[in-house]
């Protein structure tokens, strides 16, 4: 009896270990992966001039970003949008945390990038631009294809992406205010970092 007492205490410390060593859950508790609907992670900064997506984690525990995607619509693509990143194994976010994604044209010469510039790694990078004077529409897709969250500016009109002359505030980013919860507005770039406060409403409509 002893015995059976000793073991069955090693199983539950070391079924403990596991959970504490590998906290990787979604927003419902479950654990992450493909298997399961991911919730709790959204959009909460987007750069068109430092050409960078943030992730926020809006739950208490840490959440896989295994198979999460970001979508961009761009009415010159085959089906009017593209996978532009997808999160591999190993990639998570922590609790209350942030992830930030960058531009492929960062390190794209033919972008105006520069060839040595340097990514935290290839898989914090999405393809493509990231436009400030567009219309935009970028979704977070979780592993089972329910969208996360999006983030639109204008309208699809003769199609996402291919309309110019937003205004293109270079000095702020379109930004969550508060993080993860909060309506969209310009504010200082915090990349990595809890969103400043609100400088300006984000124009809808292109200028005239």
């Amino acid at each position: 009896m002893k015995k059976f007492f000793v073991l069955a205490a090693a199983a539950a410390f070391a079924l403990v270990a596991c959970n504490k060593d590998n906290p990787i859950v979604d927003g419902s508790g479950n654990q992450g992966g493909n298997d399961t609907k991911v919730t709790g992670v959204v959009l909460n900064e987007l750069s068109g001039a430092d050409k960078f997506i943030e992730l926020y984690n809006t739950t208490d525990k840490a959440i896989s970003l295994e198979g999460l995607s970001l979508v961009k619509y761009d009415a010159s693509k085959d089906g009017g949008k593209s996978t532009t990143w997808t999160g591999k194994a190993g990639m998570t976010i922590a609790a209350k945390g942030y992830v930030v994604l960058e531009s492929s044209d960062l390190a794209d010469e033919a972008e105006g990038g520069d060839p040595n510039y340097a990514y935290e790694s290839a898989n914090h990078v999405f393809k493509g631009g990231l436009s400030g004077k567009k219309n935009l529409k970028i979704e977070l897709v979780g592993a089972q294809e329910n969208v996360l969250d999006v983030y639109a500016r204008g309208e699809e009109g003769a199609g996402w992406n291919q309309v110019s002359g937003f205004n293109n505030d270079k000095k702020h980013t379109f930004s969550r205010v508060p993080d993860g919860t909060g309506e969209w507005a310009y504010a200082d770039p915090t990349k990595g970092a809890a969103n400043g406060a609100k400088v300006a409403d984000i124009e809808q409509a292109p200028e005239m």
